[in-house]
């Protein structure tokens, strides 16, 4: 209720001037109306009208000037007060001029002194609207006086201009009413809006510190899942994600060389195996802090402008530093004193664990077309040379490796389908007896000739198919092949085929049942088939799968040789387990011919002979190779002397 008050106040001296300068204008209007015919003490009223008139402008003005001061505060009561009453005064003297006026007044003069009130009465219904009961006072002050006398001393026209005065002032005073309601409503509405404005700013203040704070949420939230996204859970440091995104870094550079080493724990898998995957964590742990701290030496050495350390996945590490080219003497360096960082004992939960790495390192100018993924490939490539090497080595790139590597790969991929292309062929290698050089068996050797690339060694792709388990179908599709052909052999007596075996099928549960499968498909019978095994088969790892499935062989009917027997295990003892018919060894020993190699074959032929197994020997290019180890008493041979590998196999002409 207050507000309105002041909001009232407001309104009805912002109205105030104008309803002075409309008062003021109707005093002069009406002297100059009346200056023929004025009553003798008209004057007097004018100078009392303009002088109230006068002091109402004055107190306006200082009522603004407090309203200046204190915006928004209520007025005083006495300025209030004293307002009305000045209103009520200047109704009254315009009630004066008509009550003491009308009776003077005659025709056209009597008619403009209504029209006056009147346009003073309609003006007031607005700028008195403010005011509930002045304004409607100071209506009536100025009509009904004029409207009592004109009936008063008139005549019938004097009656209708009576009425019509009072139904004016209570067209007047009803309109006032309704203005002052109006007003009144506004001043609520617009009091309501305030509120509504106000709460609506409170709730958007609110709703924009929610927001900021959700900003701020969403920022930090979006740092943490930077941070998860970029590093590696359990070391802390870049993952393979956080490494590459950082090649902006490294391409700002552009006038340094980018030293890259790809590190692989050497035997990390011994750890994970013996004392569980959470010990290997620890190490993986303890290995991430080591490169750490040593990456900031060299760092520091080098004067490096930036340097970055990840874990690339698994037991992999990444080192990198931008700094001026360095020398292939101190990138060798660099990698040895990780090396021997990570070589110092490393003691977790009372066990002390040695570390071994093997390290690949590449350097690169930094230009655009270099890319971060570009340098950590070379530097894993020489790393893979480094492990294929013999482990623990430093091996710096070169564009053989990548070279190397395509080939690899585009043998791999059409490896893929190599047993199903027409690319392979079996070709059929003799084993004679020492004695009478009669073929007894034919040794049957996979030949590959890749489309695009041209004949492949053996010795190459066997390594990679043993490397991508594409040496299980491959050993399918020649024992199949082999044993079709075989199947087909002529003579009363027909040569035995020797298929080489690797470990992987023999490990394979349903490697017997693949073999009795050929059998009875290409209608050989089991005893003309030599499953020939490497001497691997002896290791601890395979014993137990490699006895169950050389068992049921051997039940089958099947003969059963270790091949390139002593360059392996060795394992002599183990002869005694395994359901063997004969050794084969080694092409080596027969090709060096040296003493040493002769007293190997000659202990070999003792003791296999003792178990009750024959001993066949490759690589014999000569007659006295042949004699040699026929006196040596090896029971069979094989070599070029005897027959280089055809397709044809018994009947193909002898190499000799």
């Amino acid at each position: 209720m207050l507000a309105c008050s002041t909001e009232l106040w407001r309104e009805t001296l912002h109205h105030h001037l104008k309803g002075l300068l409309v008062n003021l204008v109707a005093i002069v209007a009406a002297a100059l109306i009346l200056q023929t015919n004025a009553p003798p003490w008209f004057k007097t009223w004018a100078m009392a009208s303009l002088a109230l008139t006068t002091v109402r402008f004055v107190f306006y003005l200082h009522c603004k000037q407090v309203q200046r001061r204190q915006p928004g505060t209520p007025p005083p009561r006495g300025q209030v007060r004293l307002h009305h009453l000045a209103v009520l005064l200047a109704g009254a003297s315009w009630g004066a001029l008509g009550w003491w006026g009308m009776p003077f007044f005659v025709g056209a003069q009597q008619f403009a002194i209504l029209v006056i009130l009147s346009a003073l009465a309609g003006g007031a219904t607005g700028t008195l609207a403010p005011m509930r009961v002045t304004g409607k006072l100071y209506v009536l002050l100025l009509i009904v006086p004029a409207c009592v006398q004109i009936l008063a001393h008139g005549g019938a026209a004097s009656l209708m201009l009576t009425v019509l005065g009072g139904m004016f002032a209570w067209v007047m005073v009803s309109s006032h009413h309704h203005n002052h309601l109006l007003l009144v409503r506004s001043i609520a509405l617009a009091r309501d809006k305030e509120a509504l404005v106000q709460a609506l700013s409170a709730k958007t203040e609110q709703v924009l510190k929610t927001n900021s704070h959700l900003e701020e949420r969403v920022a930090e939230r979006t740092r943490e899942l930077h941070q998860i996204a970029h590093h590696d859970l359990l070391t802390g440091l870049l993952n393979r994600r956080g490494i590459l995104f950082a090649e902006a870094s490294v391409q700002a550079h552009q006038a340094a060389s980018l030293a890259t080493l790809f590190i692989d724990l050497d035997r990390f898998k011994q750890i994970n195996d013996g004392l569980s995957h959470d010990w290997g964590d620890l190490v993986l742990q303890e290995v991430g802090q080591r490169l750490q701290q040593v990456a900031q030496t060299l760092a520091s050495q080098c004067h490096a402008r930036l340097h970055l350390v990840s874990r690339w996945g698994g037991d992999e590490f990444i080192l990198c530093l931008v700094c001026d080219a360095p020398s292939a003497l101190a990138m060798q360096q660099m990698a040895r004193a990780v090396q021997a960082r990570l070589a110092e004992p490393c003691v977790i939960g009372g066990h002390h664990l040695h570390l071994g790495a093997s390290i690949g390192v590449a350097l690169h100018p930094i230009d655009p077309a270099l890319t971060l993924k570009t340098a950590i490939s070379c530097a894993d490539l020489a790393t893979s040379e480094a492990k294929r090497l013999g482990r623990g080595r430093v091996e710096g790139y070169r564009d053989e490796l990548a070279t190397r590597q395509q080939r690899k790969l585009a043998l791999s991929v059409a490896l893929n389908t190599a047993h199903q292309d027409g690319s392979l062929h079996v070709l059929f290698q003799p084993i004679v007896c020492a004695h009478s050089g009669v073929p007894v068996a034919y040794e049957a050797l996979l030949r590959w000739h890749c489309a695009g690339l041209g004949p492949v060694s053996p010795e190459e792709f066997i390594l990679l198919a043993e490397e991508t388990d594409h040496i299980v179908a491959l050993g399918h599709w020649v024992l199949h092949q082999a044993c079709q052909t075989a199947a087909g052999w002529p003579g009363p007596t027909p040569a035995k085929v020797a298929v080489n075996t690797s470990i992987r099928q023999l490990v394979r549960a349903d490697f017997c049942a693949e073999v009795s499968a050929a059998l009875a498909q290409s209608g050989l019978p089991a005893v003309r088939l030599v499953i020939e095994v490497t001497e691997s088969v002896l290791d601890a790892q395979h014993l137990q799968q490699a006895l169950t499935s050389l068992h049921a062989l051997h039940q089958l009917g099947v003969e059963i040789h270790i091949d390139d027997f002593g360059t392996g295990y060795s394992s002599l003892s183990r002869l005694r387990e395994f359901p063997v018919h004969a050794i084969k060894i080694d092409k080596s020993f027969a090709l060096s011919g040296d003493v040493h190699s002769l007293a190997v074959i000659e202990g070999a032929v003792l003791i296999a002979h003792r178990f009750g197994l024959r001993v066949i020997a490759e690589g014999i290019e000569s007659a006295a190779q042949a004699s040699a180890l026929a006196l040596l008493g090896v029971d069979e041979l094989q070599g070029y002397w005897f027959g280089r590998p055809s397709a044809q196999g018994p009947g193909a002409a002898a190499g000799r």
